[in-house]
């Protein structure tokens, strides 16, 4: 039945074996915790990974949500941005379906819910089940832990994928050079297919972390290169697999899918296909005949020379080697000379993930990023606007800090006002066994104590005593 648990996979809460450490309720799902996906050097995050022009970026509303000429529509955007009142309710009746069958999931697998939504046309039933074998997929392909940035670098060197620039939306665009995959790939099939995969799997995964930012920047642009290749050059097999992990696992992260240099047969039989397409599909596919097409999406500077752009041809691909803006279509002034790095940093785990829009919270509220501690000191020192969000969430938590600070200096102050005998019987009276009688003669005892101890010290300490035996004259046993 749709919806249901595999007996083999799961256990009796509805999470996959093997991965039932509980985590917090997120978006109005249960969750577990999330296997660590990539792990980057800091010196490999290049200056323009993430852009600082993206926190004040406002994405246009065809950015949002594509209409298409049969009356279609699919967003773009899912995070932190009102829903349509349709969206809303399939979110609920997902969320109450996921809830109803005990269900818990990973919360990259969660902050998808609404495209998988799209995908299933809005039947919580069938989104369950995607999300499932999309958590299953990351269960078994992170369960021996992240795709670490040196295990791929040699596969990075070869420039078969990189990230080269942003488009008019601000999306980070990957370039895949079918040219360039070498021939001991070619000619082992299963190996080169998985080193080609793992290095997809790298690049997206390195991509949600660092070069999005949610409600604004949530999906990607990839150029596919088929210079020099015929029918028969081009790897099937290989871009059967990618396929089907991007369709299925990455739903809705291409925004566009541009393919360039192709043969005039491979062009022939493309348009052949385009045809049958749907909006949606045409949409997002694009055959250009002219590579200078692509400038109607990107500025100059964010493309290679033979891709139609400005910038030289990329040798070195990893760092990836994005530019600064400008990001306009058809832009032609020059790039930032001065590169602002770090910008990765300024969001909280909370805020590279996102959040689902929740009716129960205020505009204000669903619509706010979440900054890491530091990030309004490093937009101050770096001269740049704070986002309003930045600067609310600053304020707010300085309120918590002077609150903390005022409340301890009072402490202070009240504990230096009390007396001796205050403190004696405030902690007598925390103790719950306070008898102020006690108390008293106790601290009657306690100053007679002190007194002849004190007389003691005087007698022992001094070398004149008072009159006869004690008489006003140096003591015998200081004559010695």
């Amino acid at each position: 039945m749709l919806g249901k648990k595999k007996s083999t996979k799961s256990n009796g809460s509805g999470t996959p074996k093997g991965s039932s450490k509980k985590g917090p309720d997120m978006d109005g799902f249960k969750t577990i915790l999330e296997p660590v996906a990539v792990s980057v050097k800091e010196e490999n995050i290049g200056p323009f990974t993430m852009a600082v022009e993206a926190f004040t970026f406002e994405p246009q509303d065809d950015m949002k949500i594509s209409h298409f000429k049969n009356g279609d529509k699919e967003r773009k955007i899912y995070c932190n941005l009102d829903l349509g009142e349709d969206e809303k309710e399939n979110v609920a009746k997902l969320q109450e379906q996921a809830k109803k069958e005990g269900l818990e999931f990973l919360p990259s697998v969660v902050i998808m819910a609404g495209r998988f939504l799209s995908r299933a046309r809005g039947d919580p039933h069938k989104a369950i089940q995607l999300m499932q074998a999309t958590q299953e997929w990351r269960l078994d392909y992170f369960k021996a832990g992240p795709v670490y940035d040196s295990e791929v670098l040699e596969n990075l060197k070869l420039g078969v994928v990189y990230f080269c620039g942003r488009d008019f939306g601000m999306r980070p665009t990957l370039v895949c050079r079918a040219n360039r995959i070498p021939a001991e790939w070619h000619n082992d099939k299963k190996a080169g297919t998985d080193k080609l995969i793992r290095t997809l799997i790298f690049c997206m995964e390195y991509m949600i972390r660092y070069m999005l930012v949610p409600g604004r920047i949530e999906n990607n642009c990839l150029i596919v290169d088929l210079k020099g290749l015929g029918i028969f050059g081009i790897p099937m097999s290989a871009l059967h697999h990618i396929y089907s992990i991007m369709s299925h696992h990455y739903i809705g992260r291409v925004f566009r899918f541009y393919v360039i240099n192709m043969s005039s047969t491979l062009s022939a039989i493309a348009g052949a296909v385009k045809g049958i397409l749907t909006d949606r599909q045409q949409q997002k596919l694009c055959l250009l005949t002219d590579i200078k097409e692509l400038q109607k999406d990107f500025a100059p500077g964010q493309l290679e020379e033979d891709l139609g752009g400005t910038r030289k041809i990329v040798t070195s691909f990893y760092p990836f080697p994005m530019p600064g803006g400008p990001y306009e279509a058809g832009a032609t002034s020059g790039t930032l000379q001065t590169p602002t790095p770090g910008v990765h940093k300024v969001l909280s785990e909370a805020g590279i993930r996102g959040r689902l829009w929740d009716p129960k919270l205020s505009r204000e509220e669903n619509r706010a990023l979440h900054y890491s501690p530091e990030a309004y000191e490093f937009f101050k020192s770096n001269n740049l606007p704070v986002p309003p969000d930045c600067q609310r969430q600053h304020e707010a938590d300085q309120k918590i800090r002077e609150a903390k600070e005022e409340a301890e200096e009072a402490a202070r102050k009240s504990a230096a006002a009390l007396s001796p005998s205050d403190i004696a019987n405030n902690v007598a009276l925390e103790a719950g066994n306070a008898d102020p009688e006690v108390v008293e003669e106790e601290e009657e005892e306690e100053e007679e104590t002190e007194a002849a101890e004190q007389a003691d010290v005087v007698i022992q300490d001094s070398s004149l005593v008072s009159g006869g035996f004690f008489g006003c004259s140096a003591c015998y046993c200081s004559q010695k």
